[in-house]
């Protein structure tokens, strides 16, 4: 009602009635809630790290749990350091930017391969002023330089798996941002594989992780990438996991 009527929650409570446009409105945002859709999608944002972000269908809404990826940097880089990141699967672009703005030095690419995905990262950057310190790309082809971080919440729940999940997700939010192939691992495999010619020695790459089992593969995934650390979320899981890169390894896929 508040976005809706452009009122504060004291003004609804002192409002003895609705005009008929105002009851109308309401109504019609009332119904689309009512047949599943994110409360996001109607209202157009979502908060993330305390920002707000232009979302949309076609896009991803950012989570609190991933929050943890934030924090997770916080440990490992200065407030006023200079470095540049790769934000793999950008979808909204809550990641890159709240780097950019937690960050003041670094610099940004800002991968995805959806179209809409992208007009959505491509508005919040222009929200915050921070166009001139990102480059939003579509292919690894376009980083011209090594990078020092690699922070990703990428596609992981097992492809058997989305039909179970609740309605406002599965009917709703862009199927190329949940879909994680038939064990979930397809992306973190993609992004171990490709991070050797991307990172900078000791570089880090920091991931979201979606249940315990991908934690624990997730260790296991690869020789060049030593694990550090584990960054948990609101409810006490291990969401965010911190691997330095070591130029020396076999990898394991």
């Amino acid at each position: 009602m508040s976005e809706t009527l452009g009122m504060t929650h004291s003004e609804i409570l002192t409002r003895e009635n609705l005009s008929g446009d105002e009851l109308a409105r309401l109504e019609k945002i009332i119904s689309r809630r009512e047949n599943g859709e994110p409360l996001q999608y109607i209202l157009g944002n979502s908060e993330f790290y305390g920002y707000d972000f232009h979302v949309g269908p076609g896009v991803l809404i950012p989570r609190h749990d991933t929050e943890s990826i934030i924090d997770a940097v916080k440990n490992y880089f200065a407030p006023d350091e200079k470095f540049c990141f790769l934000d793999w699967g950008t979808g909204s672009g809550c990641i890159a930017i709240t780097l950019l703005l937690e960050f003041p030095e670094s610099f940004a690419f800002m991968l995805d391969v959806s179209p809409q995905a992208l007009d959505y990262s491509r508005k919040n950057l222009e929200h915050y002023e921070l166009s001139g310190r990102a480059r939003i790309i579509t292919s690894l082809d376009e980083i011209d330089s090594q990078i020092e971080l690699l922070v990703s919440n990428p596609p992981y729940i097992p492809s058997g798996e989305i039909a179970g999940l609740m309605k406002t997700v599965k009917d709703y939010e862009p199927l190329i941002a949940l879909d994680g192939g038939s064990d979930g691992m397809r992306f973190y495999r993609e992004i171990f594989a490709q991070s050797n010619s991307l990172l900078k020695h000791n570089g880090y790459i920091i991931l979201e992780a979606g249940d315990l089992n991908q934690v624990q593969e997730l260790k296991n995934l690869s020789r060049d990438f030593v694990f550090r650390r584990e960054f948990f979320d609101s409810g006490n899981f291990p969401r965010a996991l911190v691997f330095q890169f070591q130029s020396e390894g076999v990898m394991i896929l």
